[in-house]
C-alpha cells in the first residue's frame, strides 16, 4: 500500500506543473528564444504576443499557409489559454495544431520572424515541455548554428532516453557535432524511430524542405551503415538475426516514404538507404526485387535518374540477374531512358541493370510480350553502352532466348520475328558481327539450325581440326602457324637419328625440336600427316623400333597443350589400329595409358580411354598366343639400350588381357569423368577384396573380378618396375599415388618393390628438383611426399631405412627431404609395434639431446612432441631422469650452510655443464610426458615424485625457482590424480606419494602457476588418499590466505573452489573421528580465510565463503566466521555485507542457533580465562586486543546482522506456516538469545561501551519481532523499575515506529492503545528524561497512526498542555511538549481546539518569559513559533483579538532580540502565515493597533510589520483590500510620518536616515501593491487626501516637519509614477503647485532641503518620462513647471553643485523637453535656458557665474543629443549665444561649447563655421 502510494506520488510530482510554486512558474515563464531570462521573466503575455505576432504576420506575407493559424494559436484568445487547465482531448487537439505549425515553420527558422513566432509557442504553450520531441527534431537540422544553442538552453532537464545524447551539450552549452547525432541514430532505437517518424509526418503535410531532407538522408544513411556493420558477427545465425532486426526498423520507413511521390527529395534520400542496404545487408533476391519495385513505383520525371542509379546498385547484388516485370515496364515507360543509360554508364556501373533488363525483356512468352521490348534491347546493344565482353553476354542471352523460341516453334511472329530481325541486323554490322560469332560459341546453340532459321550465314568457314583449347591458341596465332610449322619442320627433315627411345632418361634436344614442330602442326590434319612421316621418327617400323611411339607417349605424358596431347594419343591409337593384324604385345604402353587416364584434362582422358579400348581389343586377339613367340613392343629397349630396359617387368599376354578387360574396362566411362578413379580401381584390384573397406568394396563390385594373389603380385611388380624405370616424373607421380596405397601384397611391400625410387630420389640435388619442376610442371613437394610414402609403416626395416637415410648423412640431406622424412615418420608412428616404438623413441631422444646437428635435433624434437608416446616409452624416458643424476645428494651444500641460509638455498658461483644438461633433458622429457596423455599412466607416479625430489635438490644447487619444471611435474601428477578420482575402482600404489614435497612447493615457490597446481594436487589427494595429506594440510591454508585468495583470475578461483571442496570435508571428518573440537581444530583455516578477506576480489567473496561454510557445516562454523570477521574488521561495510548475505541464506532456526553461539562467544570473550575466544579471537594472548573492544565489535556486528538479515521475515514465515515443533523451537531459541542479551547487558552495566553495544543489540533483536509483539514486549519491560531501561525501550519503540510501515489494523490499534501507558508515565513519573522520551514517543505515535483514532491523541494532547508537561519547570520537556502539540495540530486539525484555552496562554507566557530572560533560549522560542505556525495553518480563526496582539507584540520584541538565525526564520515564517491565514481585517487592524509597539522595538520590527501588511494585500482578494482601505491608509500615513517623527531633533533615540529610507521603500511598496488592487474611483479621493495631508497637514511654522513629510511624500510619488507609469500621469495635476513651491524654496546645497529637492526632481523625471497622454504638452501644465525647473540651473555655482545639477536637474529638464514634444514648447524652454548662457543676466548669482553658464551649455548639449534635429530647429536662435560662449572667459565653458558644436555638426552633417562668423 505504502509503496504504491509512494509511486503514485512520485508520478504526480514528476508531472506536476507547479501551480502553487511561484518560483517554478517564474522560471518557466522566463524561458525564451529571443529574450534574456531576466527580461523574459518580467514580460506579460500581452507584451509577448505583440512581439511574436509581428513575426507571425511577416511569415504570413511569405507563405499564405500560415494564415490558418490566425484562428487558433495566434488569435487574441490564445493569450488567455493555459495548457494546465485544458482537458486531455483539448491538449491533444492543440498538439496537432502546434505540430502542424512547427512542421511548416521549420524551413524558415533562420529568419527572425520565424524565431519570434516559435517563441510564442514556447512562452504561451510551452512546447519545449509538452512537445519536446517534435520541437527538438524541428530545430535539429540547424544543430551547427547559434540558434540551436539558444534552443538547448530552454530544453527541460528531464529529457527522455530518446534524446539523452543532447544532455551533455545542454549542460555545457556547446553545439553537438554531427558524428554524435549519427552515433545516437545508430545505437538509440527510439531516437532513430523518432527522427524517421518526424520526417515522414512533415513530408506528408507537404512541409518538407531541402535542408531537412538532406540532413535526414545523411544522418540516416550513415546510421544505417553503422548498424549493418555492427550487426556482423562470427556466428552466422546471430549476424542474420541482427540484420533482420535492422531491416525491421528501416523497411517500414522506406515503404511509407516511397508512397510520398510529392516529396521527390525524400524519395531520393530513400534511394540512398536502398543502396546502403544492398551493399551491406546481403539481401535475398525477393527482398531486392521488392525494393526495386518500390523504387520504380516512387520515381517521377524529376528524380528517375537517381532511381535508375539505385536500381543499378540493387541489380548488382542479385544472384538471379533477371528483373521483376514491374521494374521492366516502369523503365520502358520512361522518356529518353537510353540517353540516361549512356550518361550514367560513364559514372556508375549500370551494366548489371542493363543485362538484367535485356534478360527480362526476352523472357516473356512470345504471344504476351510487349512489342516495344525487343527494339529497346536493340537500342541498348547498338548504342555501345556495354563493353565487348558485356555485349557478348547480352548477345548470348538473345541467342539462347531465340533458341528456346525455336524449340517452341514461335519464331514466325511476335517476339521470335523481332529477335530474328534483330539478329540479322547485328550480323550485318561490322562492329557487332564478330561479337555475335563469339556469342554463338558461348551460347552453345545449333549453328546450322540457327542459320537455316535466319536464312543467312553467321560465321566463316573453320579449318579442320581447329584448335579448341586456350593454351594452344596462346602458343600459336592463326596468321603465323604455317610459317612457324615450316620453319620448325625443315631442320627435322634432314636430322640424324641419335635416339633409340624418347622414354630413356636424360634430356633430348631432338625431342624438344620435334615437340615444338608438333605443337605448331597439331592444328590441322595436313600438318600432322607431314609430321608423322618424318624419317627421324622411323614411322615405318613402329613395332620393331620404339622411337616412333615413344615420342608420342612422352609428348602426351608431358606438359603440353591439351589439343596437341589428344592428337598425340590419337596418333598412337591410329598406329596400334594399323598393327592390329600383327598380334603385337603393347603392354609397355599400359602404364602411360593409366597415367593419361589420371590426367586433369577430360579430353586427354577421353582419348586415353579410347586408346585403352584398342589395347583391350588387341589383347583379346593375342591372349591365346604363345608368349615365347610374341613380339613385345619395347622389350629390352623401352627405356634405352641399357640395363634399365632389361630389368623392366613384363607380364604374359593372357594376364594383360585379364587386367585390362576385367579390371580396367568396366569403369572406362568413370575414368573419363574422374581422374582419380583409375587409381582407385587399380588399388582395389591389387589389394584384393579382403583388404578393402566397405566403400572400396562397393566400388570394386562394379569390376566384377577377383584376381588371385600371384596375378595381383605380378601386376604390382609390373607397375612398380615402370614407376622405378620411367624418366617421366609426372608418370612416376601418378603411378606412386595409387601404388603407395596398396602398401603390401603377400610378403611383398611397396618399400621392397620401389626401393630404387626411394634411393634415387634421396640423392637428387636441389638443382635437379628445380629442373623437374620447371620441365614437367609438377610439384616436387607432392612428388617427394609420394616417394617417402613408399616407406611401409609396418615393416621395421623400411622404417629403419627411412631413419638411417635421415640420420646417417644428415648434413648432406636436402632440408625438404629431412622435413618430409620426419613427417613420414610421424605418419607411420601409430603403426609401430611397442618394441619398435621404444627403440625408435630412444634413438630420437638421443638425437634430440645431441648438440652436434641442430637441424636434425630440432626435427627429432618436433617428431617426439607431435606423436602420441606409449606408456612404456614415457616411463622409460622418466627413468632416464633419475638415472642421469645419481650423485645429486652428494653435491648439495654443506648442512651447516643449509641451516643458516635463507630458504635453504646456497648460491652457486656458476651452473656447470652437467647440471645444465640434466635440466635440459629433464625439461624435454617432462614436456613429452605432459603431452602424451600421462593421466592414463599411473605407473608414472613413483618416477614423478623422484623427479620432484631431484628438482628440489637442483633448486638448492642453482638457487633458481625452476617454476616451469615444478609446474610441469605437478601438472602431470595432477592429471593422474584427477583421472584417479574419476575411477574409484582403479588401484594405485600410494607408497611413493610424498605430501611434504607438494606442501613445500606451495610454501616456497613464488610462481602462482606452481602454487595453484600444487594446491589442486593436494585437493585431489585429499579426496582419494586423505590419510596422506591431512596431517600437513594446515600450512596450505596459511599460504592460501597470503597468496591465492588474493588473486583475481578464474584459474585461481578454480583452485580455491577445488581445495575447499576436496580438502575441507575430509579434514573436518578427521577431527570428528579424533573426537577433537572441530572449531578449534580448524581455527588456523578460518583465520587464513578471514584474514585474506580484504584482499579477495569483491565479486568472489560471498561465493567463496558460502562454499567454505557449506563444506565446514554452518551449524558449527557460521558463528565462528562471523566472530572472526567482526574481530578483525569491526564495522567494515564490505565485511558486513558479506556477513549479512551469508546469514540471509540460512533459515530462521539456523540463524538463531548461530546468534546464540555467537553470544556465548561474546560472553566467553569477557571472562577472566577465555577458552574458545582465546583460540578464535586471540583473547588473552600477548598480542591480543582488549577484550572489551572485541566485545563491542562483536555486538555491533551482531546488531547489524539482526537489523539487515532476513531473520524477521523467516521467523514470521515460521510462526505462520511452520509445524508446532518448529514454532516451539524458534520461540525457545529466541528466548534464549533474549535472555543471553539481557544477562550480558546486566553484567557489563559498568562498562559503558559494551553496555551501549548491548543496548543496541537488544534493540535490533526486538526489531525482529512484529510491531504487535514488539509493543507487548515493550509494555512488559516498562514495568521494570529502571528508568534508564524504560527510557531506552521507549526510544526503541519510537525508532521502530519511525522506520515501520505497518499499516494493518491490529498494529495500529495496539500502538494507539499504548498511548494510555505513555500518558500514565507523564502523569506519574518524576523522571524528566523519561517524560521527554514519552512525549517524543506520543508524537511519533500520533504522527503515524493518530488520524485513525483522534480521541486518543486528543487525550494525550490535553495532558501535554497541562501541568504535567508544559507546566513543568524543565526546559526540555516544555520544548518537546510544544513541538508535540504542533505535530498534533496537524493530525487533529480543528480537534485541537479543546486544548487551546490552556495550551495557547501557556505558550505565549513561555515566549514572553523567554524573550525577557537574559540567556538565549532559542529552542523554546522556536518551539512556541512552531506551535503558532501550526495553529495558523489549521485553526487560523482562533488567532484574533488579544492572542493576535500578543503574538505581534512578542514578535516585535523577538525581532529586537539577539537570537540565532534559525529563530528569525521561524518568527518570519509565522508572521507570513499570519498574514496569509488570519482574517485580513483582523490582520490590518492588528498591525495598525500595534504600530507604536513596532516602532518602539526598532526599524526591523517596523519592516516586519510592513511585510505582514504587504503579504496580506498580495494573498487576499481585491475586495478585501477595498473594504479595509481606510485602515490601510491610516497605517500608511503613520509609516509616511516616520521621517518627521524619527529624524526630528527632538527625538534623540530615533532611527537613523538609512533605516528610515529602508522603511519608506517598504511602505512605498505596500502602497503600490495596495493601489494595484484599487480602481480609480476608490483611489483618486484617497490620493487627494494623501496630498492634502502631506502638503498642508502641518502648520506653516513647522518648517522642519513639513519638509520631512513632503520628502517622504515625494519619495512615494517617485515610486508611484515610476511603477504605474503612464496610467497615473494625470495625477500630476494634483501636485504641480506643491512641486513648484518646493522647487522655489529647496536648495541642492542646503542640507535641510537637499533630500526634498532630489525627491521632487526624481518624481518629476518619472512623471515626464512616462507621459503618453500629452499631459505635459499642455501649455498650462508646461508653463507652470518649466521656468521653476529650468531655474535650477542657476544653483550651479561651484563644482559640487554643478555635479548635482548635471546629475538631477538637467536630465529632468531633458525629459520635460521630450514630453513637451512641440516646436513652440521647445522654443519656450530654449528661451529660458539661453538666459543662463549669457553673462549679466539675472541676479548676482545668475549667468555671471561660469558654473551656471556651464550647466546651461551641458543642458543644451544633452537636449541636442536626445532630440537631435527637432531641437536644432532652434539653432538660429542659439548661434549668437554659441558665438559668445566660444569666446567665454572660462576655459571650461569654452571647452564644453566646442563639444556641443561638434555634436551639432555630427547631427547636421555640416560645419557651423560659416554660421558663426
Amino acid at each position: 500500500m505504502a509503496s504504491s502510494l509512494a509511486a503514485q506520488l512520485a508520478q504526480i510530482a514528476a508531472t506536476s506543473t507547479h501551480q502553487l510554486d511561484l518560483k517554478a512558474q517564474r522560471a518557466a515563464h522566463s524561458q525564451s528564444l529571443i529574450f534574456e531570462k531576466k527580461i523574459a521573466g518580467s514580460q506579460d503575455f500581452d507584451t509577448i504576443f505583440q512581439v511574436c505576432h509581428e513575426g507571425f504576420q511577416e511569415l504570413c506575407s511569405l507563405d499564405s499557409r500560415f494564415l490558418s493559424f490566425r484562428r487558433n494559436i495566434f488569435s487574441d484568445q490564445s493569450k488567455t489559454e493555459d495548457r494546465g487547465q485544458m482537458t486531455t482531448s483539448q491538449n491533444k487537439e492543440l498538439d496537432s495544431v502546434l505540430e502542424d505549425f512547427l512542421s511548416l515553420v521549420g524551413a524558415r527558422l533562420l529568419l527572425t520572424p520565424a524565431v519570434k513566432a516559435v517563441d510564442w509557442l514556447i512562452r504561451r504553450f510551452r512546447v519545449h515541455e509538452y512537445n519536446t520531441s517534435f520541437l527538438l527534431l524541428t530545430f535539429l537540422p540547424y544543430h551547427t548554428t547559434p540558434l540551436f544553442l539558444n534552443f538547448l538552453s530552454i530544453l527541460p532537464e528531464d529529457l527522455t532516453q530518446t534524446f539523452k545524447v543532447f544532455l551533455p551539450y545542454k549542460r555545457s552549452m556547446t553545439l553537438p557535432p554531427r558524428q554524435v547525432i549519427v552515433q545516437s541514430a545508430s545505437t538509440n532505437k527510439s531516437f532513430f524511430s523518432a527522427l524517421n517518424n518526424y520526417v515522414l509526418q512533415v513530408s506528408k503535410s507537404q512541409a518538407h524542405y531541402q535542408g531537412l531532407v538532406s540532413f535526414w538522408a545523411g544522418i540516416t544513411t550513415e546510421a544505417l551503415a553503422n548498424m549493418l556493420d555492427s550487426a556482423k558477427s562470427g556466428r552466422m545465425e546471430i549476424e542474420t538475426r541482427n540484420k533482420e532486426d535492422v531491416l525491421i526498423r528501416i523497411l517500414p520507413v522506406l515503404n511509407d516514404a516511397f508512397m510520398l511521390r510529392k516529396a521527390p527529395q525524400l524519395v531520393v534520400g530513400c534511394y540512398m538507404l536502398c543502396v546502403v542496404l544492398a551493399n551491406k545487408a546481403s539481401l535475398e533476391d525477393h527482398v531486392l526485387d521488392n525494393l526495386m519495385e518500390a523504387v520504380t513505383g516512387s520515381w517521377t520525371q524529376t528524380n528517375f535518374v537517381s532511381g535508375i542509379t539505385c536500381l543499378s546498385v540493387l541489380s548488382q547484388q542479385k544472384h538471379e540477374k533477371s528483373l521483376p516485370s514491374k521494374v521492366v515496364k516502369a523503365v520502358l515507360r520512361l522518356d529518353n531512358v537510353i540517353e540516361v543509360f549512356e550518361e550514367l554508364s560513364g559514372r556508375y556501373a549500370v551494366t548489371g541493370l542493363i543485362i538484367g533488363l535485356i534478360r527480362s525483356c526476352v523472357q516473356e512468352n512470345g504471344k504476351r510480350s510487349d512489342p516495344a521490348r525487343i527494339p529497346f534491347v536493340g537500342q541498348l546493344i547498338q548504342r555501345a553502352i556495354l563493353s565487348d565482353s558485356e555485349t557478348i553476354e547480352a548477345l548470348t542471352i538473345l541467342l539462347q532466348a531465340f533458341s528456346d523460341l525455336q524449340r517452341q516453334g514461335l519464331v514466325a511472329d511476335g517476339m521470335g520475328k523481332q529477335l530474328s530481325d534483330l539478329l540479322l541486323q547485328f550480323n550485318e554490322s561490322d562492329t557487332l558481327a564478330p561479337l555475335l560469332r563469339k556469342a554463338i560459341e558461348n551460347a552453345g546453340v545449333d549453328i546450322t539450325q540457327l542459320e537455316m532459321t535466319l536464312e543467312t550465314v553467321l560465321q566463316a568457314d573453320i579449318m579442320p581440326m581447329e584448335i579448341e583449347d586456350a593454351d594452344l591458341l596462346d602458343f600459336i596465332s592463326s596468321s603465323q602457324t604455317q610459317d612457324a610449322f615450316a620453319v620448325a619442320l625443315e631442320p627435322l627433315s634432314q636430322a640424324a637419328i641419335t635416339e633409340s627411345s624418347f622414354l630413356a632418361p636424360g634430356s633430348s634436344l631432338l625431342f624438344d625440336q620435334l615437340a615444338e614442330a608438333f605443337i605448331h602442326g597439331a592444328s590441322t590434319k595436313d600438318r600432322v600427316s607431314r609430321f608423322i612421316k618424318l624419317p627421324v621418327l622411323r614411322p615405318d617400323k613402329p613395332l620393331d623400333d620404339p622411337l616412333y611411339l615413344s615420342f608420342f607417349i612422352r609428348f602426351f605424358s608431358g606438359p603440353y597443350p591439351v589439343t596437341a596431347r589428344t592428337v598425340a594419343i590419337s596418333i598412337v591409337s591410329s598406329c596400334i589400329t594399323a598393327m592390329a593384324d600383327k598380334s603385337a604385345d603393347m603392354q609397355g604402353i599400359l602404364p602411360y595409358i593409366i597415367s593419361a587416364l589420371a590426367d586433369p584434362s577430360e579430353r586427354v582422358r577421353r582419348e586415353a580411354a579410347a586408346l585403352l579400348s584398342l589395347i583391350d581389343r588387341l589383347a583379346s586377339k593375342c591372349k591365346d598366343n604363345d608368349d615365347s613367340n610374341a613380339q613385345i613392343w619395347g622389350r629390352g629397349c623401352l627405356y634405352g639400350q641399357n640395363e634399365r630396359s632389361e630389368s623392366v617387368q613384363f607380364l604374359p599376354m593372357k594376364d594383360i588381357y585379364k587386367i585390362i578387360h576385367h579390371a580396367l574396362m568396366p569403369a572406362l566411362e568413370e575414368y573419363v569423368l574422374d581422374p582419380d578413379q583409375v587409381g582407385r580401381t587399380l588399388t582395389q584390384v591389387i589389394r584384393g577384396p579382403r583388404s578393402q573397406d566397405d566403400s572400396d568394396r562397393t566400388r570394386s563390385e562394379s569390376t566384377g573380378v577377383e584376381f588371385k594373389k600371384p596375378l595381383r603380385r605380378d601386376l604390382f611388380l609390373f607397375l612398380c618396375s615402370h614407376a622405378s624405370k620411367t624418366a617421366l616424373y609426372t608418370v612416376k607421380l601418378r603411378l606412386l599415388k595409387f601404388l603407395n596405397k596398396v602398401g603390401k601384397i603377400g610378403s611383398l611391400n611397396c618399400t621392397e618393390a620401389l626401393r630404387q625410387v626411394f634411393d634415387q630420389w634421396r640423392l637428387l640435388s636441389l638443382e635437379h628438383l628445380q629442373r623437374i619442376e620447371d620441365g614437367e610442371r609438377i610439384s616436387t613437394n607432392e612428388l617427394e611426399d609420394q616417394v617417402l610414402s613408399i616407406i611401409y609403416p609396418k615393416d621395421m626395416d623400411a622404417v629403419d631405412l627411412l631413419f638411417s637415410s635421415l640420420t646417417s648423412n644428415s648434413r648432406s640431406n636436402r632440408e625438404s627431404f629431412l622435413t618430409a622424412g620426419f613427417n613420414r615418420l610421424k605418419e607411420v608412428w601409430p603403426s609401430l609395434e611397442e618394441t619398435h616404438e621404444l627403440s625408435l623413441a630412444n634413438r630420437l631422444l638421443q638425437i634430440s639431446l645431441s648438440l652436434e646437428n641442430g637441424k636434425l635435433a630440432g626435427a627429432a624434437k618436433g617428431l617426439l612432441r607431435s606423436v602420441d608416446l606409449s606408456g612404456p616409452v614415457i616411463l622409460e624416458f622418466l627413468n632416464k631422469i633419475s638415472a642421469s643424476v645419481p650423485d645429486l645428494g652428494s653435491r648439495g651444500p654443506p648442512s651447516k650452510k643449509r641451516r643458516t641460509s635463507q630458504n635453504n638455498m646456497v648460491p652457486m658461483s656458476s651452473m656447470d655443464k652437467e647440471t645444465d644438461s640434466v635440466l635440459q633433458k629433464m625439461t624435454f622429457i617432462l614436456e613429452l610426458i605432459d603431452s602424451s596423455h600421462s593421466e592414463n599412466h599411473p605407473e608414472l607416479i613413483s618416477g614423478l615424485f623422484q623427479t620432484l625430489t631431484i628438482i628440489h635438490h637442483l633448486k638448492l644447487q642453482t638457487r633458481s625457482e625452476m617454476s616451469y619444471l615444478l609446474s610441469l611435474n605437478l601438472g602431470i601428477l595432477l592429471s593422474i590424480v584427477n583421472k584417479w578420482k574419476g575411477m574409484p575402482t582403479r588401484k594405485i600404489n600410494t607408497s611413493s606419494i610424498r605430501a611434504d614435497l607438494i606442501i613445500d612447493c606451495v610454501r616456497t615457490s613464488e610462481s602462482p602457476q606452481v602454487q595453484n597446481t600444487a594446491l589442486l594436487l593436494v585437493a585431489g589427494l585429499a579426496t582419494v588418499a586423505p590419510e596422506l595429506v591431512l596431517h600437513s594440510v594446515m600450512p596450505i591454508f596459511t599460504f592460501m590466505g597470503s597468496s591465492v585468495l588474493r588473486k583475481d583470475d578464474e584459474y585461481s578461483a578454480l583452485v580455491i573452489d577445488q581445495t575447499i571442496d576436496q580438502v575441507v570435508p575430509p579434514l573436518v571428518q578427521s577431527l570428528r573421528n579424533q573426537k577433537r573440537d572441530v572449531v578449534s581444530g580448524t581455527s588456523e583455516l578460518l583465520l587464513s580465510f578471514t584474514t585474506a578477506f580484504e584482499h579477495i576480489p569483491s565479486y568472489r567473496r560471498l561465493r567463496l565463503f558460502e562454499a567454505l561454510i557449506t563444506k565446514l557445516g554452518p551449524e558449527d562454523f557460521l558463528f565462528a566466521v562471523f566472530a572472526m570477521f567482526a574481530n578483525r574488521y569491526s564495522m567494515d561495510k564490505d565485511v558486513l555485507a558479506t556477513m549479512t548475505a551469508l546469514a540471509s541464506d540460512c533459515n530462521a532456526e539456523l540463524q538463531l542457533i548461530t546468534y546464540a553461539r555467537y553470544l556465548n562467544l561474546v560472553k566467553d570473550t569477557l571472562q577472566p580465562k577465555p577458552t574458545l575466544a582465546k583460540t578464535l579471537l586471540g583473547v588473552g594472548s600477548e598480542d591480543g586486543r582488549d577484550p572489551q573492544k572485541i566485545a563491542v565489535d562483536l555486538l555491533q556486528a551482531l546488531s547489524h546482522l539482526l537489523k539487515f538479515t532476513s531473520l524477521r521475515t523467516k521467523m514470521s514465515e515460521c510462526f505462520d506456516s511452520g509445524t508446532e515443533q518448529q514454532v516451539d523451537k524458534a520461540h525457545g531459541l529466541f528466548s534464549t538469545i533474549l535472555e543471553q542479551t539481557l544477562a550480558l547487558s546486566e553484567s557489563v552495566r559498568t562498562v559503558k561501551p559494551v553496555n551501549s553495544a548491548c543496548g543496541e543489540t537488544l534493540g535490533t533483536l526486538l526489531g525482529t519481532l512484529s510491531l504487535v509483539d514488539f509493543v507487548d514486549t515493550i509494555e512488559v519491560l516498562l514495568q521494570r523499575p529502571s528508568d534508564d531501561l524504560r527510557r531506552k525501550v521507549i526510544k526503541l519503540l519510537e525508532n521502530r515506529l519511525d522506520s515501520s510501515n505497518d499499516r494493518d489494523k491490529a498494529s495500529q490499534a495496539r500502538v494507539l492503545s499504548f498511548l494510555t501507558v505513555l500518558i500514565n508515565i507523564l502523569e506519574t513519573s518524576p523522571d524528566i528524561l523519561l517524560k521527554h522520551a514519552a512525549v517524543a514517543c506520543i508524537e511519533k505515535i500520533g504522527e503515524k497512526y493518530g488520524k485513525k483514532d483522534p480521541s486518543q491523541v486528543l487525550a494525550a494532547a490535553k495532558v501535554i498542555s497541562g501541568e504535567h508537561c508544559l507546566g513543568q519547570p524543565d526546559r526540555r520537556i516544555r520544548v518537546m511538549g510544544l513541538l508535540c502539540l504542533a505535530s498534533m495540530s496537524e493530525i487533529l486539525g480543528e480537534g485541537i481546539i479543546p486544548t487551546l484555552p490552556e495550551a495557547l496562554p501557556r505558550a505565549i507566557d513561555l515566549l514572553r518569559d523567554t524573550l525577557a530572560a537574559s540567556d538565549d533560549d532559542s529552542q523554546l522560542h522556536d518551539a512556541v513559533y512552531s506551535l503558532i505556525s501550526a495553529l495558523l495553518i489549521h485553526v487560523p480563526w482562533m488567532i484574533s483579538g488579544e492572542y493576535l496582539d500578543n503574538i505581534l507584540q512578542l514578535s516585535f520584541i523577538s525581532s529586537n532580540t539577539d537570537l540565532a538565525e534559525g529563530s528569525d526564520e521561524n518568527r518570519l515564517e509565522a508572521l507570513q502565515l499570519l498574514a496569509k491565514r488570519v482574517d485580513v481585517k483582523e490582520a490590518f487592524a492588528g498591525v495598525e493597533r500595534n504600530w507604536d509597539s513596532a516602532v518602539t522595538q526598532g526599524s526591523r520590527a517596523v519592516q516586519e510589520a510592513l511585510d505582514v501588511v504587504r503579504t496580506a494585500i498580495e494573498k487576499h482578494a481585491k475586495s478585501a483590500t477595498v473594504k479595509n482601505v481606510s485602515v490601510l491608509m491610516k497605517l500608511l500615513c503613520k509609516a509616511f510620518d516616520l521621517r518627521r517623527l524619527q529624524l526630528s531633533p527632538l527625538n534623540d533615540g530615533g532611527f537613523d536616515e538609512a533605516e528610515v529610507d529602508e522603511i519608506e521603500s517598504r511602505a512605498n511598496d505596500v502602497a503600490v501593491r495596495m493601489i494595484y488592487k484599487l480602481n480609480d474611483t476608490v483611489f483618486r479621493p484617497l490620493f487627494i487626501d494623501l496630498t492634502a495631508w502631506a502638503v498642508s497637514g502641518l502648520g506653516k511654522k513647522d518648517t522642519t516637519g513639513r519638509v520631512a513629510r513632503l520628502t517622504t511624500f515625494y519619495r512615494f510619488l517617485e515610486s508611484f509614477f515610476g511603477t504605474l507609469k503612464s496610467i497615473v500621469t494625470g495625477y500630476s495635476s494634483y501636485i504641480i503647485e506643491s512641486a513648484v513651491e518646493v522647487l522655489k524654496f529647496s536648495r541642492c546645497n542646503d542640507k535641510a532641503t537637499k533630500t526634498l529637492w532630489l525627491a521632487v526632481l526624481r518624481m518629476l523625471r518619472n512623471s515626464f518620462g512616462h507621459d503618453q497622454d500629452e499631459f505635459w504638452q499642455s501649455p498650462t501644465h508646461l508653463a507652470s513647471i518649466s521656468e521653476p525647473l529650468i531655474k535650477q540651473l542657476s544653483m550651479a555655482t561651484n563644482s559640487p553643485t554643478l555635479d548635482l545639477v548635471a546629475a538631477e536637474a538637467i536630465p529632468t529638464i531633458v525629459e520635460l523637453a521630450v514630453a513637451a514634444d512641440s516646436p513652440d514648447n521647445h522654443k519656450e524652454l530654449n528661451t529660458v535656458i539661453m538666459k543662463f548662457m549669457r553673462a549679466g543676466h539675472g541676479n548676482a548669482r545668475g549667468a555671471d557665474n561660469p558654473y551656471t553658464r556651464l550647466a546651461a551649455v551641458k543642458c543644451e548639449q544633452q537636449l541636442t543629443e536626445r532630440l537631435g534635429e527637432e531641437w536644432l530647429a532652434l539653432l538660429p536662435e542659439m548661434l549668437p549665444y554659441i558665438s559668445e560662449l566660444l569666446e567665454d572667459d572660462d576655459e571650461n565653458v569654452e571647452r564644453e561649447v566646442r563639444r556641443w558644436v561638434l555634436s551639432i555638426e555630427d547631427i547636421l552633417g555640416e560645419k557651423l563655421d560659416d554660421m558663426l562668423t
